[in-house]
């Protein structure tokens, strides 16, 4: 059946504001993973801890809350634990080996081909054409985001064969679990789809990644435990599920350009923490970031978005 809910100004606000805090948390991953790899964990290995830690903790935390929530048909266990599992774990790889390969701002620049992706795939895949008015955003938004990546201080002159091929892929599967928890997260549920979408990450990444990289590196010091710990509670377990959530209330290209607001903070705390400041191109293109959002958040209250809610 069809729910009239989502067709409430404040309830697609809400949304909104829930992608842009779950992005704003995602620019913080830079930070916590330099000082994660200077403790000594490698960027595969922190592929799978990551998101590890982050489902222990949700597991705890809906259990200890609700564990009624976490109730899905076998179907919909197979859908989350699949569809959102391998998306979200390609993700995981292809942006730890894009990183490694040709540094971070090159493959922010190739993970921002993700809200492309999901405009182009969004209409014929869930019914939901953008206007006008977001196409234009979208490419004030993209136009903000390449600025701002070769207005960067260490940003790579050449991709190179692998990097392209691992930011492109990091690109398209950000854009896939946008779609996939655009479809999911009505049907069964923010919760769920966190949690089980998660879980099947941590399961496939435990099979590929020590084909790919070899046996797991563990944190070996108190100091990259925490560290660990507080990045996984803030970029999985709150991100995720307010990512997942935002998408049960608007539509996945409007999420997707919102979450462009990461490069932003990413770009804010590398020049406050890790003293990798921007030139002033950089800067005009984190300014039409934050213009393209800004206008996605003023046009929010516009237009009906349908939710698809499970009989």
């Amino acid at each position: 059946m069809i729910s009239s809910g989502a067709d409430d100004a404040r309830d697609r606000l809400l949304g909104y504001a829930e992608a842009v805090a779950a992005a704003s948390l995602w620019g913080s991953s830079g930070i916590f993973a330099v000082n994660l790899f200077r403790l000594g964990v490698p960027p595969e290995s922190l592929a799978f801890l990551r998101p590890l830690v982050g489902a222990l903790i949700l597991l705890i935390a809906v259990g200890l809350r609700d564990r009624k929530g976490l109730r899905v048909d076998g179907r919909g266990l197979l859908v989350l634990m699949v569809g959102g599992g391998v998306s979200v774990a390609l993700f995981q790889i292809a942006y730890q080996f894009s990183t490694d390969a040709v540094g971070v701002p090159s493959t922010v620049a190739m993970l921002y081909l993700a809200p492309a992706v999901v405009a182009a795939a969004s209409g014929p895949l869930l019914n939901e054409w953008p206007d006008r008015t977001r196409i234009a955003l979208l490419i004030v938004t993209l136009s903000g985001v390449w600025l701002s990546v070769l207005g960067a201080d260490s940003v790579t002159a050449t991709f190179g064969s692998t990097g392209l091929r691992w930011g492109m892929l990091a690109g398209i599967a950000y854009g896939a679990y946008t779609l996939f928890g655009r479809y999911a997260a009505p049907v069964y549920g923010s919760i769920p789809t966190v949690v089980y979408s998660t879980l099947g990450c941590v399961l496939f990444l435990a099979l590929a990644v020590p084909v790919t990289s070899g046996p797991i590196v563990w944190p070996a010091s108190a100091a990259a435990w925490v560290v660990l710990l507080v990045f996984s509670i803030l970029t999985i377990a709150v991100a995720h599920f307010l990512f997942f959530d935002a998408l049960a209330r608007i539509d996945a290209s409007r999420a997707s350009i919102a979450t462009a607001i990461e490069p932003v903070v990413a770009a804010t705390l590398a020049t406050m923490l890790l003293g990798q400041g921007l030139s002033t191109l950089g800067w005009t293109g984190i300014a039409l970031v934050v213009l393209g959002v800004a206008g996605v958040g003023a046009t929010a209250r516009d237009g009906a978005s349908v939710t698809v809610v499970a009989d």
